[in-house]
């Protein structure tokens, strides 16, 4: 199974659709910060989306925290910014231990990563339309899950994408 996690496009939907025709993902994870609850995600994805609320989407009915299990992990997925994500991973580890979550996928910082701490992998898209990183890149990541159910994390970036599709 192949995941696309994206998160903090705060209503720049331009990429997303060749996005997903490029990846093929099986599941779409946005972790926040669409500013318009995905709407235009939601119409071109060929495949199931899950959907968290962040800082910037003010009227959105979004849930902040989702829990699913994939393969043979529990993911937390999260915007991050209720859990002082800027400061440390203190708050998001504590939740994650709280769900049971080895996997907390996360955005808010615009800054992609993928760090293993405490116990827990910490995932982090970036951002694919304002990334905040030294080279200023829009950024997505891609779990893939084997039939052992073991995760495979790879950060893209989205002007690696083919020009033609």
């Amino acid at each position: 199974m192949r995941i696309l996690v994206i998160s903090d496009t705060h209503g720049q939907d331009r990429d997303i659709d060749k996005l997903i025709r490029v990846v093929k993902p099986d599941r779409i994870y946005h972790l926040g910060d669409s500013e318009n609850e995905c709407r235009y995600l939601t119409n071109v994805a060929t495949c199931p989306v899950e959907m968290v609320r962040g800082n910037c989407d003010w009227y959105s009915e979004l849930p902040d925290k989702v829990v699913l299990e994939v393969g043979r992990h529990v993911l937390l997925l999260t915007h991050g910014h209720k859990f002082s994500c800027k400061m440390s991973y203190d708050g998001l580890v504590k939740e994650a231990r709280r769900v049971g979550a080895d996997f907390i996928l996360y955005g808010h910082t615009h800054q992609p990563e993928i760090e293993e701490w405490m116990g827990c992998v910490i995932i982090n898209p970036g951002s694919l339309a304002y990334p905040r990183q030294s080279d200023r890149r829009g950024t997505y990541v891609v779990l893939n899950v084997n039939e052992a159910g073991d995760i495979e994390a790879a950060i893209r970036y989205i002007d690696m994408l083919p020009n033609s599709i």
